[in-house]
């Protein structure tokens, strides 16, 4: 599952700088002659009624922002809106080339609602995007004789529910999860271990070192044949995986998530320079944001290396 589309988008931006911008106007101007993706985007964001749009009134939201979302001393830009009633929202990024940018289309990774949209929150470390999802209509079962209500927390005055939320930060190139406290030691190795309880899905074992070399071992139902695979991971993938595992977040290095009944597992053992160590069985393949953005990874370093 992909998060972010990067695209290299060359225009010049003559005197005007992303600092310059003081009303939506101005940004709409400069989207709209720039990126022909972004042509009749209606800044702001749209809700599915009414009852929606007066709690998105209420709040304090910005359609664009701006600020160094990467911490590389250059300032981004933040926008969002909707078209044809979708809601879209897209991180600019500035290149070390005063001609070049990088357009990235912020999506959830993991989708619960159907109203569902980022907001900016200022910190003393840089913007961070926090992703909000809500439900805009109201169902219920019966359980156990019971009637019960999803979601739970549903405002019939705004029409909506809250389902989650997720924290993000641009690091190396691509959105990743929030972590206040990442941890950066190097990596020592990483073992995964990908399976279905029941059968079906690719059963293998992968394992990257330090030096990313890779020890590849299909099991049973893999596009290549069983048997043990030797490859070295890409240095553009490998600082890319590094930071995505720096940025995983546990409340414990031991921990398993989602239903052991589930078909579906992936066990993990990450092993740090420092000696940390984590231990995550994730029976449900979702136990975090993060854990979605590395199994995404990892499928796309198995699948497209030339083992």
């Amino acid at each position: 599952m992909k998060f972010t589309v990067l695209l290299f988008i060359p225009f010049l931006l003559c005197s005007q700088t992303f600092d310059d911008f003081t009303i939506d106007k101005e940004v709409t101007v400069f989207i709209e002659k720039h990126f022909s993706e972004l042509k009749n985007l209606e800044l702001g964001i749209k809700g599915k009624n009414e009852d929606n749009q007066l709690y998105l009134d209420s709040i304090e939201y910005s359609p664009w922002f701006v600020g160094d979302f990467n911490d590389d001393g250059l300032t981004d830009l933040f926008v969002q809106g909707y078209k044809r009633k979708e809601n879209q929202a897209y991180l600019i990024m500035s290149t070390e080339e005063a001609d070049k940018f990088q357009l990235n289309e912020i999506r959830p990774i993991f989708v619960e609602g159907d109203l569902n949209f980022p907001v900016i929150e200022e910190t003393k470390d840089g913007p961070l995007i926090i992703y909000k999802q809500f439900m805009t209509k109201r169902t219920s079962k019966m359980v156990k004789g019971e009637e019960v209500f999803f979601p739970k927390n549903y405002n019939t005055w705004y029409g909506m529910g809250f389902l989650r939320k997720d924290t993000l930060v641009y690091k190396v190139d691509r959105l990743v999860e929030f972590n206040p406290k990442p941890n950066k030691s190097p990596l020592k190795f990483i073992q995964i271990h990908g399976y279905c309880q029941f059968g079906g899905c690719a059963d293998f074992k992968l394992k990257i070192d330090s030096a990313g070399n890779m020890i590849l071992q299909n099991i049973k139902n893999t596009e290549l044949e069983k048997g043990i695979y030797k490859a070295t991971c890409e240095e553009d993938k490998f600082r890319v995986l590094n930071n995505l595992i720096n940025y995983l977040r546990f409340s414990k290095n031991e921990k398993r998530y989602g239903d052991s009944q589930a078909d579906q597992v992936f066990s993990i053992y990450i092993a740090k320079q420092d000696g940390t160590e984590y231990k995550i069985v994730d029976y449900s393949q979702g136990g975090t944001l993060g854990l979605i953005q590395l199994y995404d990874f990892i499928e796309d370093i198995r699948k497209k290396t030339l083992w």
